[in-house]
Parts: C-alpha cells; sequence; structure tokens
C-alpha cells in the first residue's frame, strides 16, 4: 500500500468539522514520513551491517555456500529446522558476489522489511487507523530488543517472526471481518508452517490458530466450522510442512538428532559444565524470568503496553452499546492473547535461556493493541492521536542511541562488518598463494573467513565450534549421527588429511588442541592482516615448507 493510500480518510468514519483538508500541508506531511520511516530503515541496515560477528553466525552462514556440494545433516552438523538454511541459500545466490556475510546479512535486512511492513498492514486491516499502523511500523524499526543479536547476527531468531505474524494476521483478519476465504486460512496455515521450518520455537503460535479454528466463530455449526476454518489452515499447513515431513521420514533418527536431541542433551550438559564461561547464563527458572523481564519490560515494548492500556481505558470507559456492538471481536482478542501466552511460556522452555528466545511475543503487541482500537468508540478516537503521536516519538527517542552512530556504516564512512569479513579471507588467500599453498583445508572454528575466498574447509568444522565442543558430552549412540570431531578426535581428522592452514587466535580453551597440532607438526606462524573480530586476534599458521621472499 503507497504512503498516498494510507492517508486516504477512512469512508466509514463519521464526518469530522475538524477534518484538515490542505492539499499543500498533506503532502508535506506525507513527504516528511516518507522520509522518517527511510531514515529509519537506513538506520536499521546501517547497524545491522555494521554489528560484530556472532558465533552463532557460524552456524547459520556457512551452509548456504556448502550446499552446493554438501547434504544438510548427513554431511554438516546443523542443529536446527532446514528452512533458514535454505533461506539464506537463496540469498547468497542473488548477492553473493558482495561476500557470503553481506548475503546474509541481506537476508535478515529482508526480514526486517518483512516484519515491518507486515505488522503496518495487519494493524491497518484490524483497526482501520492509519495512525496505529504507521505507529507499529515505528516501534518494529525502533524496538531495542532487536537491536542486538536477536535482531541483528545473520541466524533464524528473526526469519520466523514475519511469517509467524502473518499467519495469525491471516486468520485474526478472517474471523475479525467474518467472511471466511479459503485463501486466506490456507495462507495462513501454510505461513505458520513456514515459520514453524524457521525456527522449532514458532510452534507456539499454532495452538491457539489451531484451538480457535475449532470454535470459531460461534454462530457457525461445528460441523461447518470444521469444514470452512480447521480445514484450509489443516491443508496449508501440511503444505508447508512437506519438506519437513520428507526429512523425517527418510531418516528419523537423523532428523531428531539434530533437532530435537541436541537441545536436550549434549547442548545442556555443555553449559551446565561451562557455565562460568557465560557471565549471566540463565539456566534456571529464576534467571531466566529476569532475563524476560529485561525484554519484555523495557523501552519499546514498555511503550506498546502503555499504548494498549490507554486503548482498553477508552474502551471499557465507553458507551454500553459500544461494548454491545462489539461483542464479535472477543474471539480475535482471545486468540491473541492467547498466542501472547503460548509464546511467552515456549520462551522460558529452551535451556540456558538467551535473549533471543524471548523476542516472540513482542511481536503480538501491535496486534493486541490493533483490536483493542478498533473497539474504541469513535466519540473518543481524537483522544488515540496524541497517545500514538507521543508513543512514536518516544519509540524514536529510544532508538537513537542504538540506531543513530550506524548511520555511518549505512552512508559508507564507516567499513561494515561483511566487508571486513570479506577482505580478512580475502587476504587469506592471498597468503596462502604467496607460499606457495594452492590446495588443501583450513581448519577454524570461524569458517565463514576462509568460505568468503573459496577455500576449503573440514565438514567437522563446517559450522563452527557448536558439533566439536559438545563432543565429550555426546552419548556414543548420538555422537554417530553428527558430523563431527571433538578435542580427542580432531588430531586423527588432520592425520588423514593435514590442512593446509590453520586459522587461531579467538577460542583459546577450545582451539589448545588444534594450536599443539600445528605446532607439533611444524607449522608456519603467518602475519595476515584483517583477521581481527570481537572474538580476538586471528592468527594464522601455514603447512611446513619454505617460506617464499
Amino acid at each position: 500500500m503507497s504512503v498516498t493510500e494510507m492517508f486516504k480518510p477512512d469512508p466509514s468514519a463519521p464526518p469530522s468539522v475538524n477534518t484538515l483538508d490542505d492539499p499543500v500541508a498533506r503532502r508535506m506531511g506525507q513527504i516528511a514520513l516518507f522520509i522518517g520511516l527511510a531514515v529509519l530503515l537506513a538506520a536499521v541496515y546501517g547497524r545491522l551491517m555494521g554489528y560484530g560477528l556472532r558465533r552463532d553466525e557460524m552456524m547459520f552462514v556457512p551452509p548456504a555456500r556448502l550446499l552446493d556440494d554438501l547434504t544438510l545433516y548427513q554431511d554438516i552438523f546443523y542443529n536446527h529446522v532446514p528452512y533458514s538454511a535454505w533461506y539464506f541459500r537463496g540469498f547468497d545466490l542473488i548477492f553473493g558476489a558482495g561476500g557470503l556475510l553481506f548475503s546474509a546479512r541481506m537476508g535478515i535486512f529482508a526480514a526486517w522489511f518483512m516484519l515491518a511492513g507486515v505488522t503496518s498492514w495487519l494493524t491497518l486491516r484490524l483497526s482501520g487507523s492509519t495512525r496505529l499502523s504507521l505507529f507499529s511500523a515505528i516501534a518494529v524499526l525502533t524496538c531495542h530488543p532487536l537491536m542486538n543479536e536477536p535482531g541483528m547476527a545473520a541466524s533464524n531468531n528473526l526469519l520466523q517472526l514475519p511469517f509467524a505474524l502473518a499467519g495469525l494476521g491471516f486468520f485474526l483478519i478472517e474471523l475479525n471481518e467474518r467472511r471466511l476465504r479459503t485463501t486466506r486460512l490456507f495462507a495462513s496455515g501454510l505461513c505458520l508452517s513456514i515459520a514453524a521450518g524457521m525456527k522449532v520455537s514458532a510452534v507456539a503460535f499454532i495452538p491457539p490458530v489451531a484451538i480457535a479454528a475449532f470454535l470459531l466463530p460461534v454462530a457457525l455449526p461445528f460441523k461447518l466450522r470444521v469444514r470452512r476454518v480447521a480445514l484450509p489452515i489443516l491443508i496449508g499447513g501440511l503444505v508447508g510442512a512437506l519438506p519437513l515431513f520428507i526429512l523425517l521420514l527418510s531418516d528419523p533418527q537423523l532428523f531428531l538428532a539434530h533437532i530435537v536431541k541436541f537441545h536436550t542433551g549434549p547442548h545442556v550438559a555443555y553449559w551446565e559444565v561451562n557455565r562460568l564461561t557465560e557471565p549471566g547464563l540463565a539456566l534456571g527458572l529464576g534467571a531466566k524470568a529476569q532475563l524476560a523481564y529485561g525484554i519484555w519490560l523495557e523501552g519499546v515494548p514498555l511503550i506498546i503496553g502503555f499504548v494498549i492500556l490507554c486503548f482498553g481505558w477508552m474502551v471499557f470507559t465507553g458507551p454500553a452499546a459500544q461494548h454491545s456492538a462489539d461483542q464479535h471481536a472477543i474471539g480475535p482478542v482471545l486468540v491473541t492473547l492467547g498466542t501472547l501466552l503460548t509464546t511467552a511460556m515456549m520462551s522460558f522452555l529452551p535451556t540456558p535461556g538467551f535473549s533471543q528466545y524471548y523476542i516472540a511475543p513482542l511481536v503480538v503487541l501491535p496486534i493486541l493493541a490493533a483490536l483493542m482500537f478498533a473497539r474504541v468508540p469513535w466519540s473518543k478516537h481524537d483522544y488515540t492521536r496524541p497517545v500514538l503521536a507521543a508513543a512514536s516519538l518516544l519509540c524514536v527517542l529510544t532508538a537513537l542511541p542504538w540506531l543513530a552512530p550506524d548511520l555511518r556504516t549505512t552512508l559508507g564512512v564507516s567499513t561494515s562488518t561483511p566487508q571486513r569479513m570479506h577482505a580478512g579471507g580475502r587476504a587469506l588467500a592471498v597468503t596462502m598463494t604467496e607460499q606457495g599453498i594452492v590446495n588443501g583445508k583450513v581448519a577454524t572454528f570461524l569458517p565463514i573467513y576462509p568460505l568468503e575466498a573459496g577455500l576449503d574447509i573440514y565438514p567437522e568444522l563446517a559450522t563452527g565450534q557448536f558439533a566439536y565442543r559438545i563432543a565429550e558430552h555426546t552419548e556414543p549412540d548420538l555422537a554417530k549421527h553428527y558430523v563431527m570431531a571433538g578435542a580427542d578426535q580432531i588430531a586423527s581428522v588432520f592425520d588423514r588429511e593435514p590442512p593446509a592452514a590453520f586459522l587461531l587466535g579467538y577460542e583459546p580453551t577450545l582451539e589448545a588442541p588444534l594450536l599443539n597440532y600445528a605446532k607439533a607438526h611444524g607449522y608456519r606462524e603467518i602475519s595476515v592482516d584483517g583477521l581481527n573480530n570481537r572474538y580476538g586476534e586471528g592468527r594464522v599458521f601455514l603447512q611446513p615448507g619454505e617460506i617464499s621472499e
């Protein structure tokens, strides 16, 4: 929808004597709004591209390049459902010329764009308010819990949200408008399944919709609800989940070993032993609740909560006739509240708890605000304008410390993280070529560097340290499903195929066996610029031989 269309008056609204009908002022307002949203998007892009490298990106980014020759799970350790890997693969095919990490983060920027767009469109459809729709877009683009790893690193944390929200929204629109279009309900199930294929925790969006599909609309006979509501959603869900079913049925033990057993077994065991290496690690319920509190009740989420309370006050202090006329809207509100509850509860299930597990409930808040706004009496709509204006301003003000500095990256004043990674990988490749090394693999826990330059890596280290570090905590029956070598097995991997180079210096404790192997076998340490990041200064060890002048 264009900005012009969004500013058209609602034909169902009663006439107002205060309507501003100055075309020049209206056009200037539209231009100012367009520029403001463009600046916000540019700031998000700058923060995304300037955000430092994260370990989790070693899990999600390398497969985008490796899927040319290798298969998820069978050839590459991958502890998530596959849609995220295929998503990043698609973006690498489109933007890969700019670098591997650049293409992945472009995929995250697209997810930001989709999330803001879906939220804005849904709130407009559910509330009929352009102002609320614009506020929702601003709230998404300034949401502080997404300004760190959950929304900035190339992972699956953000990817699930636009699809999950669209799945919920399509269903709510049909309930709210009481039309029950088959295509929309099919799309609801399809999007919910795609979200779950991006990240398992997105299944939290499914139960409220699934239950409501059999109970709503109340006026419809049960058999008709099953046929007209539940069945299209079910078919859409099955279509969206078809690739998952194929993978599951082709090798159930392999699939479940990566998706389920890793997270309930060796992953938990590793962190219980190494809890002191991660300050503030949330292992218990109390620590998780404290982490959730800091995400849900600060900044933009708190501002949206205040807006919802304001609308609620306007609704429940309105005329009794308004309540009676809007009784049909209680169903969508209950479904939304149920989704808020299930996503919040699901956030506490993974152990240990990290900040990215607590962001799903936040995207439901603008939908709840839209449903509450739709019940505000027309006589009180004028009161919503200062509330939304003030809330929008507060959202922007709270985000300024996060977003403003990174406009430098957008403008090209600062070098982006993908550019530094790509340059570092190229520098490594050039050094190896100058030293006469043209074949062989690079052993490292940061495989993005060699992959940026087209160098080979070990399948056992294809997704970084994640398989390596859990090896000693993995039962033999489970370990046989993983392409994995731990500290005790990595030397035998190198003996079979000696590395052309080691890239170390980022994880001293985990890297000790690799460093010891390099030194014991006469590898030469060579200085290479451009390999520093937030984890340390890269150290390159090349295979034995004469050093070129």
